[in-house]
């Protein structure tokens, strides 16, 4: 392995770990160890790696996750968002939430309420009785955002551990190409691409919403039976079982950012909100749909408000 794809591999490691403890105290010794480099070849390969230190990528994740809540939990106060997400105190919270958005994180909250508020325009009530995910279920949905109508087949359901190889993205949603054609250079070889559940996924690490696009993440994905070893730029992810949210969509291109538009709104209006990260998976070929549609599952791991 050249040293170019031993660092991407320590780094997609990272990267992961992070994610899975952000919430805890997360200094540089402690993520070298997971390298095992030293805390300088560390600090310098990891800054050339994301564009931005390690506090500062930490940070800016942290008050990332933060704004989603704060647009989607109208509930939870600022000091509880401030803590649930790794800041051991509410002005340490607010002083960086208003250096990197721009704005107080009420008035952020505000602001997000009023533009949700006007775009919220599901076609479909839902009776106090269904708002406990848990016993929500429902084969078919009618949505409408805007002048746009989508059907899906929608289902809040417990899902057990998916596991992946991935070959990782930065940037733009709509450049991931590259990377899904590295990853099947080196699975189609071992034979994975060809067995019944060899599904390809994307896991998106952000909300186009709140991260810069050329700071986002993505992992181009494929779904593979068992853990397996991974070498070169690919790494291997597992996805935790739960509850999950899937939404069940055939849609064009061009259509997938309304259809993830519809599914987080239906979460919420089901009283749930996202505790993980959001992926899908794609059930077809769109080139031999004759209307050159994908087949898509979105999937959302919830739990309650």
């Amino acid at each position: 392995m050249n040293d170019l794809a031993l660092y991407t591999k320590q780094i997609n490691a990272v990267l992961d770990y992070i994610n899975a403890h952000l919430n805890e105290k997360l200094d540089i010794q402690l993520l070298a160890q997971q390298t095992n480099l030293s805390t300088y070849h560390f600090h310098r390969i990891f800054t050339a790696t994301m564009g931005e230190p390690l506090a500062k990528y930490v940070m800016r994740r942290r008050l990332e996750l933060a704004a989603i809540q704060l647009r989607n939990d109208a509930r939870k106060s600022v000091t509880s968002i401030a803590f649930e997400h790794g800041f051991n105190s509410a002005n340490v919270f607010c002083r960086n939430f208003k250096k990197h958005f721009g704005m107080p994180a009420e008035t952020y909250r505000s602001m997000s309420q009023q533009e949700n508020s006007k775009n919220r325009t599901l076609e479909h009530n839902i009776s106090p009785q269904s708002r406990t995910y848990s016993r929500y279920f429902c084969r078919r949905k009618t949505l409408k955002i805007g002048d746009k109508c989508m059907n899906c087949n929608f289902e809040i359901k417990q899902l057990d551990a998916i596991h992946v190889v991935y070959c990782r993205h930065y940037g733009a949603y709509t450049n991931m190409q590259q990377s899904f054609e590295k990853l099947m250079r080196w699975a189609y070889p071992k034979g994975l691409v060809t067995t019944p559940d060899s599904h390809l996924a994307a896991i998106y690490h952000d909300n186009p919403n709140v991260t810069e696009e050329e700071k986002r993440i993505s992992d181009a994905c494929l779904i593979v039976k068992e853990p397996i070893k991974t070498d070169g730029e690919i790494s291997a992810h597992t996805l935790p079982a739960g509850q999950y949210a899937i939404g069940r969509f055939e849609i064009l291109w061009d259509e997938f950012q309304i259809a993830w538009e519809c599914m987080f709104r239906l979460i919420d209006e089901h009283g749930c909100q996202c505790c993980g990260l959001p992926f899908e998976v794609y059930l077809n070929n769109s080139e031999t749909h004759p209307e050159k549609k994908w087949l898509v599952d979105l999937c959302i791991p919830v739990t309650s408000k």
